[in-house]
């Protein structure tokens, strides 16, 4: 992982990788996005406000789980 200044800060593993619709997000995925998101809704609200687009539901997302192995 890097910060925002590219430096490194830790390694991650993937534990987990799928490609899903946005529709399918659901809220344990959500909130273990560790943003504090509490429901799906929340989710879709923040994400649409960064991309500064509508997130459909038929959009194709990178769903992904890690966990942290080493911080540096």
């Amino acid at each position: 992982m890097l910060d925002f200044d590219d430096e490194p800060v830790g390694i991650v593993e993937v534990t987990e990788a799928r490609e899903i619709p946005a529709g399918d997000i659901d809220v344990q995925f959500a909130r273990e996005e560790g943003e504090g998101f509490e429901s799906v809704e929340d989710w879709r609200e923040a994400h649409e406000r960064f991309f500064e687009r509508p997130i459909p539901d038929d959009l194709l997302v990178q769903a992904l789980r890690f966990r942290l192995v080493e911080r540096l």
